[in-house]
């Protein structure tokens, strides 16, 4: 093992959070063992004695805020997934990145401890028997919805029916012709008591306090997505007032019984989707009960005086968070540990937590936020805070889930919204440093500026893949096979690229091709050739890449030349094609630009490949145009990707800036000093030779 290269991390869990954890830890290109009980992956969405998993469950969040970054669900499937796909989704995030290899199936860790080095000593129970290793690092992916939380105190008296949790709820037929009363107001609350309507010969719904049910669908689009749109531009409180008042306004419910009143503001408690149910209990096929008082054989009294028979009672009551290999000085309370951003404990960075939270929406974009900070911080790419300043942060952030929630679990309580908004600036590389972990995507990356690129994201600990018809065995970079002038081509080859680095954040267009064309004679091949590289192919990956950009919030840059604002003759169909190409890429800012930064880059001459067709036809640019170093380009793409804000136009030498300012603002100045320089080589006899320019030169002799 490279001795520069972390130590072991060992992921406990093979649900989401696990899942997604391994998969930043390997696209970090650190060592990592993953650790599940059961046979395969999936967690939770596994139907089997061991989850909370049963027929009829769905999604309560929509797609587009349920998926992970870098890896869309399928347009055909329905706003809000079965448990089946969403099995099959996971399945497939995990084996694009080749997890499943990475874990130990079949296996419990009985328990970890801490060796005198740090370390973590691990007992683990598999197929093979009871075995030890020692990893550096601990992540606790294991979930917190194994043990079922029941009253504690029970409710007073006895009672002489059945009864269960919903934890081991399968199908409704099991409880056909039964009264069956089902205590909470969470989700599975509602999905069970909507189920059960069918086939039970009562369905009593007791909701100890009021909850706010939001419809799945509203205005035609799932109620998420609309509070979501908010979420980017208000504060909760401001978030809550709309939304109560968009609710109060589009409740269609038609008269009767119902649910009881929150007394709590919306966005004050886990979130409960439900269409079915409120309409159920206007019906009287769901009958509204309010919280159990006590039991009295099959009889049940709750709280206003009300009694009923009741043959069965499902516990919906939720899940006590434990970690059963921890002992009670690292996570006696799981619960109620003081992470730094939910994840870190504040003075320990020898292990971590990724999914103990309840999110107000999908726990996807949480873990996958989750597993990028400890593939970061174990690739050491990311740096916590001090441990003081962690603790003030973490304590902050406390007090103001305390605000909003009270006491209901306020150390795992976060606006998913909010998180992700923090999480994504704490991950992103600061100011001046800042390529470590990007995943990079380059055009021509066989060429001179490609290879010098690739070396310097690499160096400073990105992570880089190209785009080339060419692919050298010593370009030290993976490199997908391309031509960018074939939309099938660039399809194919982006599909890849995104599957090698996992999304991508950054796309350098910097393919391109040079070569004589005067202005004055009709386009042939080489002008046809060099727009359809130069503009159309840069326009076609870059449209490729785009979806994966604007989930990164990333960066896309254009290497144009300066000949796109100081034209010179006899190459016209290059200088056109960049001129067109930064032109595309003002029109793109203006579309993209709330969530993708784009910048141009204008280098002058570098010595390249790219002019030789140039100075075989006699129309070489060497005393035209000064050459600079392509480490100079290099560095300016570099300034521009590190830049807290994307800028718009960047020359890359001081000579550069003076040539772009007299260009765009004193053009026919521009012209005569071209003119000029191009009139001194004519006299001079450098274009005696060429073909190409002979009708500019018979005309300056003219």
């Amino acid at each position: 093992m490279d001795p520069m290269k972390p130590g072991m991390t060992a992921v406990v869990g093979g649900g989401a959070a696990g899942i997604a954890t391994v998969k930043a830890l390997i696209e970090a290109d650190v060592p990592v063992l993953g650790i599940e009980r059961a046979d395969g992956l999936g967690g939770l969405w596994r139907l089997d004695d061991a989850t909370a998993s049963y027929e009829g469950l769905c999604l309560n969040t929509s797609k587009p805020r349920t998926q992970f970054s870098d890896f869309p669900m399928p347009e055909e499937w329905p706003d809000y997934p079965s448990r089946a796909q969403m099995l099959e989704y996971l399945l497939a995030y995990a084996d694009r990145s080749g997890v499943a290899e990475r874990f130990r199936f079949g296996t419990t860790l009985e328990s970890a401890r801490r060796t005198p080095d740090g370390s973590w000593e691990l007992v683990l129970d598999g197929p093979d028997g009871r075995s030890r290793e020692v990893v550096e690092h601990l992540v606790v992916a294991n979930g917190h919805n194994h043990v079922p939380r029941y009253p504690d105190p029970p409710y007073p008296g006895s009672f002489t029916g059945t009864q269960s949790h919903a934890h081991g709820y399968v199908t409704p037929a099991e409880f056909t012709g039964k009264r069956v009363l089902v205590v909470g107001t969470g989700n599975s609350a509602m999905d069970i008591a909507s189920e059960l309507t069918d086939h039970a010969s009562a369905v009593l719904l007791s909701a100890r306090r009021g909850v706010w049910v939001i419809p799945k669908w509203l205005l035609g689009r799932p109620s998420d997505q609309l509070n979501g749109a908010l979420a980017a531009l208000l504060p909760w409180r401001v978030r809550q007032a709309i939304s109560q008042t968009m609710l109060r306004i589009l409740d269609r419910r038609p008269a009767g019984p119902r649910l009881p009143t929150p007394r709590e503001g919306l966005l004050q408690d886990h979130p409960t989707l439900s269409d079915s149910v409120p309409a159920l209990v206007a019906a009287g096929q769901v009958l509204a009960r309010h919280g159990l008082s006590r039991f009295d054989g099959s009889r049940v009294h709750f709280a206003d005086g009300q009694v009923d028979e009741v043959d069965h009672v499902i516990w919906c009551t939720g899940y006590r968070a434990v970690v059963p290999f921890l002992d009670a000085d690292t996570a006696g309370d799981p619960a109620g540990l003081l992470l730094y951003r939910h994840v870190l404990p504040v003075d320990d960075t020898s292990i971590s937590y990724v999914g103990l939270m309840q999110s107000t929406g999908s726990a996807l974009p949480v873990v996958e936020a989750q597993g990028r900070m400890v593939a970061g911080l174990r690739a050491g790419t990311y740096r916590p805070p001090a441990p003081e300043t962690a603790a003030k942060i973490a304590s902050a952030e406390l007090a103001a889930a305390r605000a909003r929630w009270g006491e209901r679990r306020p150390h795992m309580r976060i606006d998913i919204d909010a998180y992700l908004r923090i999480m994504k600036k704490e991950l992103r590389p600061a100011s001046g440093g800042g390529l470590a972990g990007r995943r990079i995507l380059v055009t021509g990356a066989a060429g001179t500026f490609g290879r010098a690129m690739s070396e310097r994201f690499l160096r400073e600990g990105a992570h880089v893949v190209g785009l080339d018809v060419a692919c050298p065995e010593d370009s030290g970079v993976p490199i997908v096979a391309c031509d960018i002038t074939s939309q099938e081509s660039v399809d194919a080859a982006v599909d890849e690229a995104v599957a090698l680095l996992g999304g991508v954040d950054v796309l350098v267009n910097n393919a391109g091709r040079g070569g004589p064309a005067p202005a004055e004679l009709a386009p042939d091949e080489e002008v046809d050739a060099q727009l359809r590289l130069n503009l159309v192919g840069a326009w076609r990956v870059t449209a490729a890449v785009m979806p994966h950009l604007v989930r990164a919030r990333g960066r896309v840059v254009f290497v144009a030349s300066r000949m796109a604002v100081l034209p010179l003759p006899l190459a016209a169909a290059y200088g056109v094609s960049k001129r067109a190409l930064a032109a595309y890429a003002d029109a793109l800012r203006l579309e993209v630009g709330t969530h993708v930064g784009v910048t141009t880059i204008y280098p002058s001459m570098v010595r390249s490949p790219i002019h030789d067709s140039t100075r075989r036809a006699g129309l070489s640019l060497d005393a035209v145009s000064r050459p600079e170093p392509v480490e100079g380009v290099v560095d300016a793409i570099a300034r521009a990707l590190t830049a807290r804000r994307a800028p718009r136009d960047v020359a890359t030498t001081a000579r550069g800036r003076v040539e772009m300012a007299v260009a765009r603002h004193a053009p026919r100045l521009a012209d005569r000093l071209v003119r000029r320089t191009v009139a001194a080589r004519i006299t001079a006899g450098d274009f005696a030779g060429a073909p190409l320019a002979a009708g500019m030169v018979r005309r300056h002799q003219e």
